[in-house]
């Protein structure tokens, strides 16, 4: 049970890094095509959503690179909660300007985040 319990955790640190990663790599690295391709982008202040977009690209890689080496580990659960308040505020901000399909994934990103961060911590450290 813990060895699929660890495969299965392991699958979901990948697709949640695979989802994550090139969105914000987008937003940071090209503004002017994420602006294009994402309504909300132009509302956010260039430089907060560089500070989300950063924080979310350290996020991703918190997800992975700490179980792939076997150092410090214990990062995955912080990786998975810094995301998921990443989340919830996220939900705030597309909530209140109607976005529901944006705020939905929001919903759907922090329900598998907390499955991370509560399965790192206590089912398969």
């Amino acid at each position: 049970m813990v060895a699929l319990d660890n495969t299965l955790l392991w699958g979901l640190q990948a697709l949640l890094a695979l989802i994550l990663f090139p969105a914000a790599a987008t937003r940071a690295l090209s503004y002017e095509f994420a602006k294009k391709r994402m309504a909300w982008v132009a509302a956010v202040p260039r430089s907060l959503l560089l500070f989300i977009s950063v924080a979310e690209i350290l996020g991703a890689i918190g997800l992975v690179l700490p179980g792939l080496t076997h150092v410090a580990p214990q990062l995955i659960p912080v990786a998975a909660v810094g995301l998921g308040l990443i989340q919830v505020l996220a939900f705030v901000f597309h909530t209140s300007r109607g976005e529901s399909r944006n705020a939905s994934a929001n919903l759907v990103l922090l329900g598998a985040l907390v499955f991370v961060a509560a399965g790192r911590l206590v089912v398969s450290p």
